[in-house]
């Protein structure tokens, strides 16, 4: 499903800018990863490689999602990945202000011009599951931080991506927020997807562990500071 070989990344085109290693991995439907690492190693910018926001950089690895190699898009369709074939939640939640919670999650299919019956449903339904329906007209900024991480989690499972990118999910959130988005991430998983979760939180294993057991395990690869000039 996902396979990445030798990537790196530079933030700057000259050669003495410092080069971020990946390596490679692989990741298929049904499976979850979680990237560990310490602040600067890279994580936030790996998954921006990965949902086509930054572009492979010519010999800097490959990435192949599907049948797609990502480094060979244009922006344009770097850009048609999401939200359709990567569900991508970032770190902060950006959720629009002059939206309702539910106009915020059925935004990716709206913006797609597919925000039909069954989509509103499933946006529904996704509330709902995160216990947030009750919230479905309010504007976001009524919203705590643990119900806005909810809703940015609901908008980016809406539309039934095959991969999902989640950078940081439960940052600052509480014990019960945390439980519920992480719940929710290994529904998905066992229901066909697969997941990517950048995470410094110690307790995401344990967490992901009592909601799924051993039906959808959760791997981890360590990302250090490997730069290079």
């Amino acid at each position: 499903m996902l396979t990445v070989t030798g990537l790196s990344h530079r933030y700057s085109a000259t050669a003495v800018a410092p080069e971020i290693r990946f390596g490679s991995f692989s990741l298929d439907s049904g499976q979850a990863l979680l990237l560990r690492g310490g602040s600067g190693a890279g994580k936030s910018t790996l998954l921006h490689l990965l949902c086509g926001v930054l572009q492979i950089q010519p010999a800097s690895g490959s990435v192949t999602l599907g049948e797609q190699s990502l480094q060979t898009l244009t922006r344009a369709e770097r850009d048609g990945l999401r939200p359709y074939t990567v569900g991508w939640m970032p770190q902060r939640q950006f959720l629009m202000t002059s939206l309702t919670v539910l106009e915020n999650v059925l935004l990716p299919a709206s913006l797609a011009g597919r925000a039909d019956e069954t989509t509103r449903q499933r946006a529904t339904d996704l509330l709902q599951s995160f216990a947030i329906a009750d919230l479905a007209q309010l504007r976001p900024q009524t919203l705590s931080v643990g119900q806005a991480a909810r809703a940015s989690l609901a908008r980016a499972l809406v539309t039934q991506p095959k991969l999902l990118l989640a950078d940081e999910p439960t940052a600052a959130l509480d014990a019960v927020s945390s439980r519920l988005v992480i719940e929710q991430m290994a529904r998905y998983v066992e229901r066909g997807g697969a997941a990517i979760i950048a995470s410094h939180d110690p307790a995401i294993h344990a967490l992901w562990a009592s909601v799924s057991g051993n039906s959808a395990p959760l791997a981890e690869i360590e990302l250090t500071e490997t730069r290079s000039k």
